[in-house]
């Protein structure tokens, strides 16, 4: 049988259809609480082509010898959860979600950086909208056409990509543009992934870390 919408075009559909809803169902929100509504219902536009590929079995070689304190602390605890494979529920505080702003947000807290959630001033910032704002508001957000070239232990954040959907995670390896990152909530589980094509479609840039 034929499908009267192509697969790519039928998540936007259901897209609108949702956004259509909430505006009949008289959902009220701040601006900013239907930025965040809208930011989470266009980023499922490409949910049908996310990589789901298993990533790299070795956590990669990374030369630290250059890096900052806190940056060579982030790359050891992001190959020692990269080694146990916990649950996502231990970068959460328990709350079952998607994690890979938690996983961020966790890994620079034991890093002893930790981030401030802008809205609660909590050190765990659960989404990656309230991620970007947050490096925005410290002045460490490198926009991805900025020319920046992101180091071990800086944090890449997305915004409906077609390989990662709404994502964040850190920087492993730059290897002349190709990048090597560790990310929780990679079919749900901390995955080291080479970004071989170099697609960064969807990259909204970097947060800094210090």
């Amino acid at each position: 049988m034929k499908r009267l919408f192509p697969l790519s075009h039928r998540a936007t559909i259901i897209t609108i259809c949702l956004a259509l809803l909430l505006v009949i169902g008289g959902v009220v929100g701040t601006a900013i609480g239907w930025r965040k509504i809208l930011y989470k219902l266009q980023g499922t536009s490409h949910v049908a082509t996310l990589d789901r590929s298993p990533g790299l079995a070795q956590f990669p070689e990374v030369d630290t010898h250059t890096l900052s304190p806190t940056r060579r602390k982030v790359i050891q605890l992001t190959q020692a959860e990269f080694a146990a494979q916990p649950a996502g529920t231990k970068y959460s505080q328990g709350a079952h979600e998607a994690w890979c702003a938690d996983f961020v947000s966790w890994t620079m807290q034991q890093a002893g950086a930790p981030l401030k959630n802008p809205h609660t001033g909590s050190w765990r910032i659960p989404g990656t909208f309230t991620l970007r704002e947050y490096y925005e508001s410290t002045g460490r957000f490198k926009p991805a056409d900025s020319g920046y070239q992101p180091r071990p232990g800086d944090v890449a954040i997305y915004r409906a990509s077609p390989v990662f959907g709404d994502h964040t995670h850190i920087v492993l390896r730059n290897d002349d543009g190709m990048l090597t990152t560790v990310g929780g909530n990679e079919n749900n589980k901390i995955r080291v992934f080479a970004n071989r094509q170099r697609n960064y479609t969807g990259l909204l840039g970097y947060g800094v870390t210090e």
